[in-house]
């Protein structure tokens, strides 16, 4: 029996509990939580979780594992505390849920001495190692049923202009997927920095046309003048406002916000949890370690931490092409 401790690290996102209750499936292994991100291992007290504790929860947005932003892997001390709690508390291998940040504490803890494996969880989809993120999937549902809305909203009374802001802020997967998904018609990405002048063009397009509306998504951090801080939000506010001073007409506005993380789990995403945590037991199991578990090609992959870190996760080609297509970028 080889026992381990599971944390989840940063911020939220539905879905692991699917990816929880297929680890603590595997008989080999005993498995131990603690809430609180990093900083629980110092600061809490463990939880073992077995599989009839947690099976029940795979439909649920209320994560089995209370994540953190945690302060203790940033310095030397606070790694070592980590590890020295880990080992005396008999735990060989820590499992981290967590986006990047997370997964760069993981990588110094393996390579200090404790064994780590990752499994990304990140409304963003935004790591380089894996073309999926636990999580994403559903907050793009939050986006596409807010866009339906929204529809529906325009098409009642038509001349009127929606600015719907997600999150996403440094990647536009959110902005891009839940704008094509939902039927926007245009979109504002980190990465692709739209003239407003082509923008409000754009707009006036589309209420001349038929449907006599405009529905526009913009990534919270979408770059203006002042610099993105993270955990703020707004920046579509004064989008809105420069809008409004080109064309005389005043702008509806949807903040999403963070009912963006607070969704039911989606079906996709935890059918690839399920594949993510099986191929991370099977990994612990054959002493892999300094690892993140992604998805490639439809397949559970490992894949070195380094190498998985290596940058930011680019958009979609064919999804920019088809926005493109669209009108939805300039």
């Amino acid at each position: 029996m080889k026992k381990i401790a599971i944390i989840a690290s940063g911020g939220d996102a539905v879905g692991i509990n699917s990816a929880i209750a297929q680890i603590t499936r595997q008989a080999e292994l005993e498995v131990w939580a603690f809430h609180g991100g990093y900083d629980g291992i110092i600061e809490q007290t463990p939880f073992v979780l077995s599989f009839g504790q947690v099976q029940e929860a795979q439909s649920s947005g209320k994560n089995l594992l209370r994540s953190a932003r945690s302060q203790a892997p940033l310095t030397p001390r606070g790694r070592r505390d980590i590890r020295e709690r880990l080992r005396s508390l008999g735990m060989e291998t820590l499992v981290v849920f967590g986006g990047g940040g997370s997964s760069q504490a993981a990588r110094l803890l393996d390579q200090e001495g404790l064994p780590t494996v990752v499994l990304p969880m990140s409304i963003d989809n935004d790591i380089a190692g894996t073309q999926y993120t636990i999580g994403f999937d559903s907050t793009l549902e939050v986006v596409t049923r807010a866009l339906d809305q929204l529809h529906n909203t325009a098409h009642n009374m038509e001349g009127r202009v929606f600015l719907l802001e997600v999150f996403g802020a440094g990647a536009g997967h959110i902005a891009l997927g839940g704008a094509l998904a939902g039927g926007a018609h245009a979109v504002l990405l980190p990465e692709f920095p739209q003239d407003i002048r082509w923008l409000c063009r754009r707009i006036g397009e589309c209420l001349a046309e038929p449907q006599g509306y405009a529905l526009v998504v913009c990534a919270e951090g979408y770059p203006m003048e002042n610099a993105y801080f993270a955990g703020t939000q707004g920046v579509s506010i004064k989008i809105g406002r420069m809008i409004e001073q080109h064309l005389g007409i005043a702008i509806r506005h949807t903040i999403l916000g963070f009912c963006q993380r607070a969704s039911v789990p989606s079906v996709n995403d935890r059918l690839l949890a399920i594949a993510l945590g099986q191929k991370a037991a099977d990994a612990i199991l054959a002493n892999e370690h300094g690892i993140l578990i992604g998805i490639l090609h439809g397949q559970a992959v490992s894949c070195e931490l380094g190498k998985a870190l290596s940058g930011i996760r680019p958009l979609d080609p064919s999804l920019v092409a088809a926005a493109r297509h669209l009108h939805m970028i300039n």
